[in-house]
């Protein structure tokens, strides 16, 4: 099990969209209310998981350039096991961290699992992600095949991006996993708002996001003769 951190920010100068001032520490959930002209409601259950890109990126130059030397911040980020005393250049690495995790789609839901779900479960550990498809393999004979399936595409994506010749070799596999992705995301999307969530559910189809998101980066990275680094 993993400890719920919490954000705490200690603010003497004013920070976010209009100046606000703080005198005392501000309990921050989770990433999302680092960006709330984005996410207004503090991101899912209470709005979409599937994000506007443009605006997240839009939001995150804003408040970069928002920064004022007097910034004083004293987090606890979720996850973390240490509080970090960070100045502007503390915000600016915490805004962009939380960027580089909600702009994922998979560690956006890693994210929330970890808020959100009882046990704060951190599913990019291997040793929690391995515990979790071993349940869903040995759960039915259905759930192991449909597992070992999912393996077998991530295969194919491999050999596929091996033996690509030109980008055009890889156009068809690009737009076959962007609608996995997107289908994914779709499945997550209605699986938040239940209440409470099927987390075993949930869990694991993050789990088979990481895959097509993992293929996606592979796609983007690929260059002809350059190894593939397709982690699985």
């Amino acid at each position: 099990m993993i400890p719920k951190r919490m954000v705490k920010w200690s603010v003497v100068a004013a920070f976010g969209v209009q100046r606000r001032m703080y005198s005392g520490p501000e309990t921050i959930r989770s990433f999302f209310e680092l960006f709330p002209k984005t996410f207004p409601k503090a991101g899912p259950p209470r709005e979409s998981f599937i994000v506007d890109q443009r605006k997240l990126r839009k939001e995150l130059r804003s408040l970069q350039g928002q920064h004022h030397p007097d910034v004083a911040v004293q987090a606890a980020v979720a996850g973390s096991s240490k509080d970090v005393v960070a100045s502007d250049d503390g915000v600016s690495a915490l805004l962009n961290k939380a960027y580089s995790t909600l702009r994922n789609p998979y560690t956006r839901i890693a994210h929330i699992i970890q808020v959100n779900h009882p046990e704060h479960l951190d599913i990019t550990e291997d040793d929690v992600s391995k515990a979790l498809i071993a349940k869903f393999s040995s759960s039915s004979d259905e759930s192991s095949l449909e597992y070992k399936s999912m393996l077998m595409s991530v295969m194919e994506a491999h050999e596929a991006l091996d033996f690509a010749g030109s980008e055009e070799d890889i156009e068809g596999l690009e737009e076959e996993n962007n609608a996995k992705i997107l289908e994914s995301e779709q499945l997550i999307e209605s699986l938040l708002q239940k209440s409470p969530p099927d987390w075993d559910t949930l869990m694991m189809e993050a789990i088979k996001l990481k895959y097509w998101v993992n293929i996606s980066n592979a796609v983007k990275e690929w260059e002809p003769g350059k190894p593939v680094n397709l982690t699985h």
